[in-house]
């Protein structure tokens, strides 16, 4: 990502904070971990691991394809609302961004890779966690 379009992201965090709060209260709750004032306070973490990796990328990073819509098998995983909501609240705030700084489309696809890399490592991490996706035991 061009450093220009970073700084314009950055001075929109806030912004881009409330966004995804809104989105986040306003999504189905699907389990009690997924309660909207929970999966807030992950927000900041989540936040400064993308503008890290957005400033900072190690590697040339490959696309990797978004996870299945069943994924879940439970549907239970709050980590998928997180992210949908993530994703809606950043295009918005690109959106906004280019009002003031022209937003490339290389920009957009490196905000949209970071955002899927680190949602489809969070996303299974807790279904791998979860008590509903192991196998059954043999009657």
């Amino acid at each position: 990502m061009n450093e220009r379009s970073l700084r314009a992201l950055l001075a929109h965090r806030h912004t881009l904070h409330l966004g995804w709060a809104a989105r986040l209260r306003a999504a189905p709750v699907t389990s009690a971990l997924g309660h909207p004032d929970t999966l807030v306070h992950l927000m900041d973490r989540t936040l400064d691991q993308i503008f890290w990796e957005l400033e900072k990328p190690t590697s040339p990073r490959r696309r990797q394809p978004k996870l299945p819509a069943g994924f879940c098998r439970c549907g239970h995983n709050p980590m998928v609302a997180y992210f949908a909501t993530a994703s809606l609240a950043l295009q918005t705030t690109l959106a906004q961004c280019a009002d003031e700084t022209p937003i490339t489309r290389d920009d957009v696809e490196a905000v949209n890779r970071t955002l899927t890399r680190l949602a489809r490592r969070e996303i299974t991490t807790f279904c791998a966690l979860c008590q509903c996706n192991k196998p059954r035991p043999p009657a």
